[in-house]
């Protein structure tokens, strides 16, 4: 089946040369890549036409995490969608093919892929990656929603693939949340009964040491748009997954002798949590504060 590939970028020139050069080495070679710039100030847009890609520039006030998927998705002309982030480089030229398999064969009608850190990720990015990303591939379908609650849901389009008529007929991306667009897709697939794939032998290199500021603020946003969500996300309890993580965090890094990470550890996830029921609760915080809280401050611009 052919593929398009679709990625949103801003500030990517160290980035955008050996992603690409990896996904037109990929041995299912895609039939276009489009590259989405948002008027980034560097030369992400020239290095990434020079690279093969098809550019589109919008103003950066225009920005939307779904919105944006969508404009550069309309150009598409792939049988299959795939969105990626500028920084998700694949592990090995099957990363495209592996990813799209279950595609192919019928299993499900999207997939998204599993994210190994980058080298010299810090102990706890580490391990929250191969946490929420396994070695082991598997589906989800609804019926997981009473024991799995918002991992049913769990989805990530860094690295992903969907049907394009799948992905139209629920009419694209959320244009209207503030983060978690590919999160809310996945409940919509599944709640108009299609499987989505978790494909761990399709690998891409991602990870970000975020600072305790920008991780209040990420925590925030999430927290903002799980109250966005509403009904879709229904069933979907959030309750102890946090902990869970943090119990498993420590177990792993008291096996190394890690204690200054284990409390740093604590912290985050005691901030993490703040920010989020912060987040939740956003209708009751003045306009100007929640720009402040938030990392997507331009957000506020259209959805106050």
């Amino acid at each position: 089946m052919k593929t398009s590939i679709v990625i949103p970028t801003l500030l990517a020139g160290r980035h955008i040369r050996p992603v690409v050069q990896a996904l037109w080495q990929q041995t299912l070679k895609p039939l276009e890549i489009i590259v989405i710039d948002s008027s980034s100030p560097d030369q992400t847009a020239a290095i990434a036409k020079e690279a093969g890609c098809q550019v589109e520039v919008i103003p950066q006030s225009e920005f939307n995490h779904g919105g944006t998927r969508n404009r550069a998705a309309r150009l598409a002309k792939g049988e299959i969608l795939v969105f990626m982030t500028q920084d998700a480089l694949p592990v090995d030229e099957s990363f495209l093919q592996k990813l799209i398999e279950p595609i192919e064969q019928g299993r499900a009608v999207a997939a998204y892929a599993r994210q190994i850190p980058y080298p010299g990720a810090n102990p706890p990015e580490a391990f929250g990656r191969q946490f929420n990303y396994p070695a082991q591939s598997h589906l989800q379908t609804l019926a997981q929603l009473p024991h799995k609650g918002f991992k049913t849901f769990f989805y990530s389009d860094v690295a992903s693939a969907v049907r394009a008529e799948v992905f139209w007929a629920m009419g694209g991306y959320p244009d209207w949340v503030i983060v978690d667009e590919d999160v809310y897709l996945c409940a919509q697939l599944l709640r108009a009964g299609h499987a989505v794939a978790y494909s761990a032998e399709a690998r891409v290199l991602h990870s970000h040491n975020y600072s305790p500021v920008q991780q209040f603020r990420r925590l925030f946003d999430v927290g903002v748009f799980v109250s966005q969500a509403g009904e879709m996300l229904a069933g979907a309890r959030t309750s102890g997954e946090g902990f869970r993580l943090v119990r498993h965090m420590t177990i792993h890094l008291a096996q190394k002798g890690a204690w200054g990470w284990i409390l740093y550890s604590w912290f985050e996830a005691t901030l993490k949590f703040l920010a989020y029921q912060m987040g939740r609760r956003y209708g009751q915080i003045p306009l100007p504060l929640r720009r402040r809280l938030s990392l997507h401050r331009r957000f506020w611009d259209t959805h106050p």
